[in-house]
């Protein structure tokens, strides 16, 4: 039973892994996309300065739509990576709960394991000291 458990608790060390593994990709892909955003956002305040220096050039009504339009998907990525971000936070605090379990079970499976082995050498010790005893006893 005892090596069930350390089996099961290197299996979930290993599902953490892997989650993390996962969490710290979508962490990297939310910074790119904010970074992304960012640099959408100060193209724009750029564009605007230069709209409002040079009238009449270009059609920034046009650019503002797109720039909406790129914004908008920037910040529907954004937030489907963060929903993401905060179920695999949620599946890794699931799995280090049940890998605290297997270490309690184990813990406690060990600690019985050992009280019984003292109460066993206990018990060995008084019948040699009982013999013992006796045998004193007899020869006096």
């Amino acid at each position: 039973m005892k090596s069930s458990l350390q089996t099961l608790t290197r299996i979930q060390k290993f599902q953490i892994d892997e989650q993390r593994k996962i969490l710290n990709g979508c962490l990297a892909e939310e910074e790119e996309l904010v970074a992304g955003l960012s640099e959408l956002n100060r193209q724009f305040s750029e564009e605007k300065r230069f709209a409002q220096d040079n009238p009449g050039v270009g059609d920034f009504g046009t650019y503002t739509r797109r720039y909406l339009q790129e914004r908008e998907a920037f910040e529907t990525k954004i937030a489907a990576v963060r929903r993401k971000i905060e179920e695999i936070r949620d599946i890794i605090a699931d799995l280090f709960k049940e890998q605290k379990t297997y270490e309690i079970v184990d813990e406690n499976r060990r600690k019985r394991a050992e009280k019984e082995e003292n109460a066993k050498e206990q018990k060995t010790l008084d019948e040699i000291g009982t013999n013992n005893f006796i045998r004193n006893k007899n020869k006096n």
